[in-house]
């Protein structure tokens, strides 16, 4: 299968628009064959994909939000204007989705969150609102105006007596009307409002942004899972306090910052750490059945059948340690095939018959759940 490519100056972008203001290309990639709407809506139609459906009423301004999975009657129901399909994880499930991630390949993988798709109909769209992390936006069918308005805050007011969260606000900055093949960048916190003109799909290519207090949460649980109880607190150096018992001196401040200091200058373990936060998989539900091969059985079934990658594990490397879906695997791989490793869909027998480590990093992963056999 070709991969798509995106008709973007990389350089020129990531040093004038990347988390800065948004960005429109005209004619970024080739919109034919990705999806249509039809599967679209048979994926919402599945109870292990994640979809909503939302309707807004211009008379009431009133907005309909609903969960899939959705049934044929549900759409029939809805009339022909003024609602929106959007199914999380498309590249999960459509290879011809995830082929588009190749063309951002001048960013960090693994802070991909997934593919959206949205399906809406003339007058369709989600309202004001904004997100908290970058995204593109790629005009697959139809046109759709988007807005770009102001940049936002946790102070930013959000209607809270709707389903979906629309700005109370809008300060409208620069307007654009997508066609098919042009592409919309929007960095985090900049509010934004699309509406559809036609029928049109629109897919979103998400990027991840965990909150400083995730991140600060998970390390200190990996950390006491890592460190002994054998590691105290202490204070050799302890000045007379009978003047002042109870009183938090500051260096007692200073010890504490220095136990502190000491785990989050520590940058294998940090790496350790970060590596395998970033790869934890968006849906647990979605991974394929942990397997049980053995080396020979493995390697005798693999040079008659291709190894697939599983579309919903993540997949990240340093070094010569291989993240995936939340582990963190020692390996003997270069980082030149790690990487080879993890931009991979499909591994034969026969590209790394010569490989003993990659042959074994694919039997581990194979039991893993990371990749598996077609059948």
């Amino acid at each position: 299968m070709t991969r798509p490519s995106i008709n973007i100056d990389a350089d020129a972008f990531l040093s004038t628009y990347w988390q800065q203001s948004p960005q429109l290309l005209r004619q970024a990639f080739n919109p034919e064959q990705l999806i249509s709407g039809d599967e679209l809506a048979g994926l919402a139609m599945e109870p292990e994909v994640e979809s909503r459906l939302i309707k807004h009423l211009p008379e009431s301004d009133e907005w309909l939000l609903r969960h899939g999975p959705f049934a044929e009657e549900d759409f029939a129901e809805l009339g022909p204007e003024n609602w929106t399909l959007l199914v999380q994880a498309v590249d999960h499930w459509i290879p011809e989705i995830r082929t588009l991630l190749s063309g951002f390949n001048f960013l960090p993988q693994w802070r991909i969150d997934d593919i959206m798709v949205s399906f809406a109909t003339k007058g369709g769209g989600v309202g004001p609102h904004f997100d908290q992390y970058d995204v593109f936006l790629l005009q697959v069918e139809g046109t759709r105006e988007w807005r770009t308005g102001q940049l936002c805050d946790e102070n930013s007011e959000i209607n809270a007596q709707l389903p979906v969260k629309i700005l109370t606000d809008f300060e409208e900055q620069d307007r654009w009307v997508l066609q098919p093949g042009d592409m919309l960048y929007i960095p985090p916190a900049f509010a934004h409002w699309g509406t559809a003109l036609s029928d049109c799909l629109t897919v979103s290519v998400g990027f991840r942004a965990p909150a400083h207090s995730d991140l600060i949460s998970d390390f200190g649980h990996f950390l006491a899972s890592k460190v002994s109880d054998f590691n105290r607190y202490a204070d050799p150096e302890l000045a007379n306090r009978s003047s002042a018992p109870h009183e938090i001196r500051p260096e007692d401040i200073v010890r504490l910052q220095t136990i502190l200091h000491d785990y989050a200058d520590n940058a294998a373990l940090l790496t350790n750490w970060f590596g395998q936060y970033m790869t934890q998989p968006k849906y647990d539900d979605q991974a394929v059945e942990t397997g049980d091969w053995a080396v020979e059985e493995f390697i005798s079934h693999w040079r008659a059948n291709p190894i697939y990658r599983n579309a919903s594990s993540r997949l990240a490397y340093t070094d010569t340690v291989l993240f995936v879906d939340g582990q963190a695997m020692v390996t003997d791989l270069t980082p030149e095939q790690l990487n080879s490793l993890c931009d991979g869909d499909v591994f034969t027998h026969a590209a790394y018959a010569e490989s003993e480590p990659m042959q074994k990093v694919l039997w581990s992963l194979i039991n893993l759940g990371a990749v598996f056999f077609e059948g």
